[in-house]
């Protein structure tokens, strides 16, 4: 995005900054809502639940005292204690003693038996009724059946499934429950009574609470399905992990269902609900298409509204930049009016005041312009003195070169060439030879003066000699070296030349064993090394001070000199410097 322009920025960050938070709030209330949703319809299932298993063990509890009423028949409890041999005639005092059971047990007003069946254990007769009407007597062994081992081993009621009983002609489900009657006295089995419920009967109770969106089963503690609403939903081996009370979701095929399951203690019976999420959360649906649509609503008109405010902030800024963009080109009568005092109305106020102010450097630059061709003018005309002392320094070389003086005769030539070097200076920058033959003539002088006191070392890289460096930049260094170093000290020394090339820059470094410097003159001529004003060191302002300034100001802060130096042990000045290549005009390009 940096390249996209500033308004277009705010836009896309103001609509990140927007859409981003507006969404996470939408999210979280969408999912805040569905979970409470989810909680209070878990919350009253299972209270649906809990009254479905209340109703259904209440009425088992009337089945169960309906299992107990041989107990309470004192006929009965005396018919089952006879021992008798095995005889399908029974006598009719026992038929009556049965027959006015049987009408007890489907007379009781409270509980719907289709179905009653009495096993008598010590004369093998089997009394079953369907109806009070149809009712027959046969002989079978009870320890056949296939429930006996299951109710011979408690003395509970005890479900034992669904059958199909056959009656009038027609066929139905019934549940089945089977007790072990038991002498009072003795506590002998003396027969098992079971009674049958049509299975519809729960069917009805469930179905008056519940509704059809509702999948509805009852497990025993076995596993085994007692009822189940619908085809669909977990097996029994699936719904095994659901035993006392919880509320789970629970996933079937790629579907999601809120699972409310509660045991009974009564029965240890397992009810359990399962009702589709689908449905359960169809109403935060609509709520979650409206948090969306107010979302965007709200979203697309923050980004109209912040568009506007972008293009009132971002058009100054580019009306600014047109105007710069003039400027640049050289048409300096422009100015942009002020509309405000805020920072974009500070900027203008100030590109105003520097067109202003380039207005009149402009015009002054064209004034000293002027100035400076008359100064050549005048420099034409005074040629003829540089030329008067050329010609006299040779004649005295050459009276001295008469009288055989060699030494005078090379002190001329050095000094000859010294003076055309600083006089003709239309050239800012040299090759790098140029500036050593200078030094060189430079120090050929003062070796004389001072009677070959003073050594000069050079040891230059070739490949620098072709570099373009400022003029006067090593000659004011060697004179310091002199003057501060090797004439302070015992006026005997050596001073070096070096030149290399470090990190794709130039390493210049004038080193002598002089007298050096204690670490608080190095400190306070450091410190003056970053003063703008020129120093009293060398002669007309080119000391060492005014050396680093020169180089700095001319290719930047990272580039000038730097020090270093010990007492009695001499001095190092190192001057980092560009690799610059020039021609023979003296202009440059970056090597």
């Amino acid at each position: 995005m940096k390249d996209l322009p500033i308004a277009i920025k705010l836009i896309v960050m103001s609509a990140i900054f927007i859409a981003v938070p507006l969404g996470i709030a939408s999210y979280l209330t969408f999912t805040s809502y569905s979970a409470s949703i989810q909680k209070n319809t878990g919350k009253y299932q299972m209270d649906v639940v809990k009254e479905l298993t209340a109703n259904i063990d209440t009425y088992l509890n009337e089945l169960n005292l309906l299992t107990l009423l041989p107990y309470q028949s004192p006929q009965i409890m005396k018919y089952l204690e006879v021992t008798e041999k095995a005889n399908e005639n029974l006598s009719f005092n026992d038929r009556v003693t049965i027959e006015d059971f049987a009408k007890r047990v489907f007379a009781n007003g409270r509980v719907d038996i289709s179905g009653l069946t009495l096993y008598r254990t010590r004369g093998g007769n089997v009394y079953t009724a369907i109806t009070e009407e149809q009712a027959n007597y046969t002989m079978r062994d009870v320890k056949k059946e296939v429930w006996y081992d299951k109710v011979s081993q408690t003395g509970k009621v005890v479900y034992l499934g669904t059958f199909n009983k056959n009656g009038l002609g027609t066929t139905s489900q019934v549940y089945s429950f089977a007790r072990k009657i038991r002498s009072v006295d003795t506590g002998a089995v003396l027969a098992y009574l079971v009674l049958d419920v049509d299975k519809n009967v729960i069917r009805n109770k469930i179905e008056a609470i519940s509704n059809d969106k509702k999948n509805i089963m009852i497990v025993d503690n076995d596993g085994s399905m007692i009822y189940k609403s619908t085809l669909t939903g977990p097996d029994a081996e699936q719904i095994k992990q659901f035993k006392g009370m919880g509320t789970v979701v629970y996933k079937q095929n790629n579907d999601f269902e809120l699972v409310s399951y509660y045991t009974s203690p009564l029965t240890g019976w397992t009810m359990i609900e399962m009702v589709p999420l689908a449905i359960l959360l169809q109403d935060t649906v609509y709520v979650r298409n409206y948090i969306i649509l107010i979302g965007a609503v709200c979203l697309l008109m923050a980004i109209i509204i912040f568009t506007l405010f972008a293009l009132r902030i971002t058009n100054p800024i580019s009306e600014l930049r047109n105007l710069m963009k003039k400027v640049v080109v050289g048409d300096l009568a422009v100015s942009i009016p002020i509309h405000s005092r805020d920072e974009i109305g500070q900027l203008s106020q100030s590109f105003n005041i520097m067109v202003s102010k380039l207005s009149d450097l402009g015009y002054r630059l064209y004034e000293s312009e002027i100035r400076e061709k008359n100064a050549q003018i005048s420099a034409l005309q005074s040629q003829i003195n540089p030329h008067f002392l050329y010609n006299t320094l040779g004649s005295i070389s050459m009276y001295a070169e008469i009288q055989g003086n060699k030494e005078v005769v090379k002190m001329t030539n050095h000094l000859s060439k010294l003076l055309r070097y600083s006089i003709n200076s239309h050239q800012s920058q040299v090759p790098l030879h140029l500036e050593l033959e200078h030094v060189t003539g430079y120090m050929a002088i003062q070796q004389i003066r001072f009677e070959d006191k003073i050594k000069f070392n050079v040891c230059i890289e070739p490949e620098l000699l072709s570099y373009s460096v400022i003029r006067f930049i090593l000659q004011p260094i060697v004179e310091n070296s002199i003057v501060h170093g090797i004439d302070k000290g015992n006026g005997y020394g050596t001073i070096s030349l070096f030149g290399k090339k470090q990190d794709h820059q130039m390493l210049i470094q004038i080193q002598d064993d002089g007298a050096g410097m204690s670490a608080q003159q190095l400190q306070t001529l450091k410190d003056r090394k970053f003063q703008m004003t020129t120093t009293e060191e060398g002669t007309g302002g080119t000391g060492l001070m005014n050396v680093h300034r020169r180089i700095a100001l001319r290719y930047g802060n990272q580039y000038g000199v730097t020090i270093e130096s010990s007492l009695k042990q001499g001095t190092t000045i190192s001057l980092t410097l560009p690799l610059i290549e020039g021609d023979h005009e003296g202009r440059m390009k970056d090597a």
